[in-house]
Order: structure tokens, then C-alpha cells, then sequence
């Protein structure tokens, strides 16, 4: 009778291991793909804030050269 009640133990013991394992793959899986959109996020915000500032210094340049070409006529 005691061997029976181990091995039932051990038995539900392996299978809520087991269930305990493909949770916490799928939880891993989910939180990945919400970290991999965030990073995506963040990177295109990035790109429009750094090519905002390459436009916003090559207009400031052309500016200054115009400036310096008329002082020099």
C-alpha cells in the first residue's frame, strides 16, 4: 500500500513538472515576442528622431553656408 502511495506521488509529482514546463516555455515564448515589438518600437522612434535631427542640422548647414557665401560676394 505505501509503494502504491510513492508511486502515485511520484507519478503526479513528474506530471505537474512536466505541465509546470510547457507553462512556463509558453509564458517565455509570449514575454519574448513582447520584448522583440518593444525593441522594434523603440528603434523605429530612434530612426524618425535621428533623421529629424540629420534634416533639421542639413537645413542649419545650408543656412550657413548661403550665409558665409553672401558675406564673401
Amino acid at each position: 500500500m505505501e509503494t502504491i502511495l510513492l508511486v502515485t506521488m511520484l507519478a503526479g509529482t513528474i506530471v505537474l513538472l512536466g505541465f509546470s514546463a510547457v507553462l512556463l516555455r509558453r509564458v517565455a515564448a509570449v514575454a519574448q515576442v513582447d520584448v522583440k515589438a518593444e525593441v522594434a518600437d523603440q528603434l523605429e522612434r530612434f530612426n524618425t528622431a535621428l533623421g529629424q535631427k540629420i534634416s533639421v542640422s542639413t537645413a542649419n548647414m545650408a543656412s550657413r553656408l548661403e550665409q558665409t557665401g553672401a558675406r564673401h560676394a
